[in-house]
């Protein structure tokens, strides 16, 4: 099989076989697998270089300067921003209760609790404007943190300029994407009628009919820069993503410090001795058929040990800037 080329430049391109969208690393030309130029392209400029990022995950890591960056890595992470007009109608009931009051046949005034169905009905509409990651399975690391920066960094897009790549990365990476625009825009539909959904039913006891109708007015493709940077402290190798927009660092892996795995040694001890004594409780609560109060004992000290031994060896742990 003749391996595939850039329509533009005719340089070889990289594809695996889901790819249906195909973004020249050698020259920017981004097409269907067709090649059928995609026209509404764009990018989230990249605002940091290899270096400047290595210097911001050291400083975000700390430990005295002590963390040695092995691999920077930038790619271009594609995203289907679909937008939309959508409105929904929705009907259902409201259910409370009441106190109604009576007199009873020997004259006294009594009370008691009514079930009360009140009917809802309501209607709202919105432009909901929907970020769809082009890859069906393949995460990477700090991509839940990256989908959520975008959400406010997006209205800073501009149109996709290959020069604005090269000036930080002369050899840039796409991530190519393997969801075509009418493949997001049903994502997109399914995510907008369930978020309609939940908001017509927290207005209600129950939703007996919500219907939503959604029109399609506008979509492009959208790569956003991110950086994978891969750091050793110790004998240990850690993770960290960067915004290759914002330089904020979106999550990463730090080493845990001694006084913590101390604490934890700590911790799984005290769950031991705990547990001892939950034993010995038992032997002397038999007999007045309090075992249970022991075994509670026994139980609590024993996850007391489980949690403390776990934490005391992990390697590492998760923060956010």
């Amino acid at each position: 099989m003749e391996a595939l080329k850039c329509p533009s430049c005719k340089a070889p391109l990289s594809v695996s076989p889901d790819d249906v969208v195909i973004t020249c690393s050698f020259c920017g030309f981004t097409s269907t697998i067709e090649g059928e130029r995609i026209a509404n392209h764009f990018i989230l400029p990249p605002t940091c270089n290899g270096a400047e990022v290595r210097e911001k995950v050291k400083a975000w890591v700390g430990r005295g300067g002590k963390a040695m960056v092995s691999e920077a890595g930038l790619r271009f992470v594609p995203y289907w921003v679909e937008s939309m007009r959508a409105s929904t109608q929705y009907e259902g009931y409201r259910q409370s209760s009441e106190t109604e009051y009576y007199t009873d046949s020997k004259g006294q005034r009594r009370s008691k609790s009514i079930t009360v169905y009140e009917p809802v009905r309501g209607a709202f509409s919105e432009n909901p404007s929907v970020n769809v990651l082009c890859r069906r399975g393949a995460a990477f690391y700090s991509q839940g943190a990256l989908d959520k920066a975008l959400q406010v960094s997006k209205t800073s897009v501009t149109p996709f300029d290959f020069k604005q790549v090269t000036a930080v990365e002369s050899k840039p990476l796409f991530l190519n994407s393997e969801l075509t625009d009418p493949d997001a825009f049903e994502i997109a539909e399914t995510m907008v009628s369930e978020a309609h959904r939940k908001r017509a039913e927290a207005t209600a006891t129950k939703i007996w009919d919500c219907n939503t109708q959604i029109q399609k007015t506008g979509s492009y493709l959208l790569h956003v820069p991110h950086w994978l940077v891969r750091y050793r402290f110790g004998n240990e190798t850690y993770r960290v993503g960067v915004d290759g927009f914002t330089k904020n660092v979106l999550k990463g892996e730090v080493p845990v410090s001694g006084g913590f795995r101390g604490l934890m040694f700590a911790v799984s001890i005290i769950g031991l001795l705990i547990g001892t004594i939950g034993a010995y409780m038992t032997t002397q609560l038999l007999a007045a058929d309090l075992s249970y109060v022991a075994y509670a004992v026994i139980i609590l000290g024993a996850a007391l040990a489980a949690v403390g031994t776990w934490q005391r060896f992990k390697i590492s742990s998760e923060k956010h800037e």
